[in-house]
């Protein structure tokens, strides 16, 4: 039999390791709450859609590191090119809706549904931040009779459907807006595809395409050293990058409304259904990253115009943007399907 003194003993130090065990469970219970929501907990993914050296890489790489800092971890950049975005919009889309995989993408996507390219859109995910827009100018090789914009609408009139435009497949931006400048003059061009805007500036200076539209950041070097002549630059207002070619929207009024949102863009965004504490951490961050004076002077040198957008303005932004883009291509006949079998109205109904 146990002795009274020491069951006593016994009973004493059960209740002693008793105190212990509840002491731990109450110092992991609040370790756990600190981290419990405390988002981001680990490293982060960020998933490019175009390749590496191209705009939206740039763009990528440019912003990330401001906003490590903000969120205190890692965002690891991987670049997952192909089928014109599609193919990084899909992973991403694959992947949990925790914040944890972020989609950095531009425009693409908006036309993905009347290319029949995905059944995937911008729809599908949310908008963390619309950094900036892209621009357009319409460039032809230095000794090509064109001169100005005048110069070109004259040629594609005299020359229906024969006038070779370059291109970069359909719903890229050299085809994107050559189709704007199509409809609002009510001519017609051949298109001429190259694989991305580098070999189309090859084929302009090997004079195989009469003239086209190419991204300001791609093309700025050819014309500051002459080999290339700017006609204009499609957009409402000049860019630092090119301060002395004329602005479309200022030559012709009757672009104005078009061209407040048209062209290429560049942002950043997770899948649908991230908790909304998580999408305004990210929101927040990327807000700082963005008013960084290095990343406002990237933005300034690449021709990139701010817009700095996120919530409900970069929502609105997006279905703008959609609409007049896939109808844009559906009046061309480069659509494979009517914007409206998948929901989308035309601009102004």
């Amino acid at each position: 039999m146990v002795s009274g003194k020491k069951l006593f003993s016994l009973l004493a130090l059960m209740v002693f390791a008793g105190i212990l065990v509840l002491g731990c469970g109450g110092q992991k219970k609040e370790a756990g709450s600190k981290t419990a929501g405390g988002y981001p907990a680990n490293n982060i993914n960020g998933i490019i859609t175009w390749g590496a050296g191209g705009v939206m890489d740039n763009v990528s790489r440019s912003i990330t590191p401001m906003v490590e800092k903000e969120l205190g971890k890692s965002i690891i950049l991987a670049n997952k090119p192909g089928a014109t975005g599609a193919i990084a919009m899909q992973y991403v889309h694959d992947q949990k809706n925790d914040g944890y995989t972020l989609l950095y993408g531009a425009e693409n996507p908006q036309l993905y549904k009347v290319l029949e390219l995905s059944k995937l859109d911008y729809d599908d995910f949310e908008p963390i931040m619309l950094f900036g827009k892209g621009v357009a100018v319409l460039v032809a090789e230095k000794s090509s009779p064109l001169n100005s914009y005048e110069d070109l609408v004259k040629a594609l009139r005299q020359n229906a459907g024969k006038f070779n435009m370059g291109a970069t497949g359909a719903g890229g931006l050299p085809q994107v807006a050559t189709a704007l400048i199509l409809q609002k003059e009510n001519v017609k061009a051949n298109f001429v595809n190259y694989d991305g805007e580098g070999p189309m500036v090859t084929a302009l200076l090997g004079k195989q395409v009469d003239a086209a539209a190419i991204s300001v950041g791609t093309v700025a070097q050819y014309i500051r050293t002459g080999d290339l002549k700017a006609l204009a630059l499609i957009a409402n207002s000049p860019v630092d990058i090119l301060p002395n070619v004329p602005v479309l929207g200022e030559m012709k009024p009757e672009y104005k409304e078009s061209l407040k949102t048209f062209g290429p863009f560049y942002g950043v965004f997770v899948k649908k259904g991230t908790a909304e504490d998580v999408i305004k951490r990210l929101s927040e961050a990327f807000g700082k990253g963005y008013q960084d004076p290095k990343f406002q002077e990237f933005m300034k040198k690449s021709g990139i115009i701010p817009l700095g957008i996120s919530g409900q303005e970069a929502k609105q932004y997006l279905v703008t943007w959609r609409a007049q883009h896939s109808w844009l291509l559906h009046d061309i006949g480069a659509a494979k399907i009517s914007p409206e079998r998948v929901g989308i109205p035309r601009p102004g109904k």
